[in-house]
């Protein structure tokens, strides 16, 4: 990653961005850097998390106070001192907006008939491995205990989209859905020629939702341990996971 020496002569006028902050953290804002909040940082630097253009950057105001290096610290060994910090700062909060915002997703329901127990799953039509957490969960979800709902995205291929459209579209979207995964590989579900206005602006949002949680792929999968904590697992869940969640 590139790294930028800013001097504290940076102009200061119309980047107050936190009147707390430091002032060479100030100038960034002259910059188009937007400071977020803090990160941890070694004895004598000062750490802050930043956006440049929607994307996350690490900052560090200098044991001088009077310089700031954007980029990823190391220590004497090479080690990275930047990375977990910042995984840590932008991951998303899991709380009970994030679960409602699942509920007011597009998705398909499979499994248990009621919603004592209900786990969400970012799936998309052409993934490997969203096949692979489908058939997983199929003995699992036998038993009748837990409610999946599978939210549609298109990020794998062209066809996704056309063809989660024909799945969400047609009279009975959850047997398409099974359909599509029994025949995973060489479907036999046809992608929709035509989208309506509608069903893109689901998906759509969907895949809106997925990129506010900070999900970079599929399956993405969300759920509540019996404690009630919400926890999310990125590809395919290990087996001793899947058990917790479906016989806890």
């Amino acid at each position: 990653m590139k790294r930028w020496i800013i001097p504290l002569t940076c102009c200061l006028a119309t980047c107050a961005q936190a009147q707390d902050y430091p002032a060479p953290i100030q100038a960034l804002g002259s910059k188009g850097i937007t400071v977020k909040g803090v990160l941890p940082a070694p004895a004598g630097f000062q750490g802050y998390l930043a956006d440049y253009q929607g994307q996350p950057m690490p900052v560090y105001l200098l044991p001088d106070g009077k310089h700031v290096v954007i980029g990823e610290l190391l220590d004497d060994k090479g080690n990275d001192l930047t990375q977990s910090a910042m995984r840590t700062a932008v991951r998303p909060t899991l709380d009970e907006a994030t679960w409602n915002d699942l509920g007011n997703a597009t998705w398909i329901a499979e499994g248990s008939t009621t919603t004592k127990r209900v786990v969400y799953v970012f799936t998309d039509t052409e993934c490997p491995y969203c096949h692979k957490l489908w058939l997983a969960m199929q003995p699992l979800l036998a038993k009748g205990d837990v409610q999946v709902r599978y939210v549609m995205v298109a990020v794998i291929a062209p066809k996704s989209l056309n063809r989660a459209a024909a799945i969400l579209d047609s009279t009975d979207p959850k047997a398409m859905l099974q359909q599509q995964e029994t025949t995973f590989g060489h479907s036999t579900v046809a992608p929709e020629d035509v989208i309506p206005a509608e069903t893109e602006k689901h998906i759509g949002a969907n895949a809106q939702l997925m990129s506010k949680l900070g999900i970079d792929g599929t399956p993405a999968t969300i759920y509540k341990d019996s404690a009630g904590t919400i926890h999310l697992v990125q590809g395919m869940m290990p087996e001793d996971q899947m058990k917790e969640i479906f016989e806890d």
